[in-house]
């Protein structure tokens, strides 16, 4: 039997008016009830997580990718990108007139902090350039297309990925290596997790848990690696799932 159970947020969680439906909730509430560790699992920061976590009582988060893990608001996970390579890849996207932002734990800065303030923390002001020559947990980056092949040869060791001319840069993690962090503290075994997810950084965790559901939203090569495929998120996949597999 599956004892956790961790959720992607974007694509996954919520539908695409970036809404948590009411019987999603009903549905980990459930699960919780019969002793089930629900954690989300996402590129987002804890302030961006929280927001939906506080709404099925969650105490296990899985942030910035894998590279910051929290349990019972505690820090058990903590990886980031060298401050030499942040402040590279930040002082080459500004030197391209491209926008970047900076994470690490609760805050963020960037050159222009107006341009994503879809993303928490919300940014500050860079004082300037230097200041970016500190480690981070995350950097995402704007950047003309022309220029992202120059952007992405500068990641070296770290884990990127790109969607058009945005990328993503975090420390070389993922979601499951920070899943991993909780079900060990946990005497959880990987066999006894069950992962679902819609996007490219969801890949591993799906390959290496117990079970890895892919959303019907998700990319062929992502529906590929899962184990089921379940509807998209529009039409209550993740309810779907879990009535499949713990027949609720």
């Amino acid at each position: 039997m599956y004892r956790a159970v961790f959720l992607d947020i974007d694509g996954t969680l919520l539908n695409t008016k970036s809404q948590l439906e009411e019987e999603t909730i009903e549905y980990i509430n459930r699960l919780q009830n019969k002793g089930i560790i629900i954690g989300l699992a996402s590129g987002r920061s804890l302030e961006a997580s929280i927001i939906y976590g506080n709404r099925i009582n969650c105490s296990y988060y899985v942030t910035y990718n894998g590279s910051l893990v929290f349990q019972n608001k505690k820090v058990i996970h903590d990886v980031k990108i060298p401050s030499k390579i942040a402040y590279r890849l930040c002082s080459k996207t500004a030197e391209y007139g491209g926008n970047y932002i900076h994470f690490s734990y609760h805050s963020s800065m960037s050159n222009n902090p107006l341009y994503e303030e879809d993303l928490l923390p919300f940014a500050q002001k860079a004082d300037n350039i230097l200041a970016t020559n500190s480690d981070a947990h995350r950097i995402t980056i704007l950047v003309d297309p022309k220029n992202s092949i120059d952007i992405m040869k500068m990641v070296q060791d770290e884990y990127a990925f790109q969607e058009g001319s945005r990328i993503e840069v975090y420390p070389r993690c993922s979601k499951w290596t920070g899943i991993k962090s909780i079900i060990q503290s946990n005497g959880i075994q990987p066999k006894e997790v069950l992962t679902i997810g819609n996007g490219i950084n969801d890949i591993e965790m799906i390959e290496s848990s117990g079970l890895g559901i892919a959303m019907g939203n998700a990319p062929d090569y992502l529906k590929k690696k899962a184990d089921m495929v379940v509807e998209d998120n529009d039409n209550f996949g993740v309810v779907k799932a879990l009535q499949k597999v713990f027949m609720l």
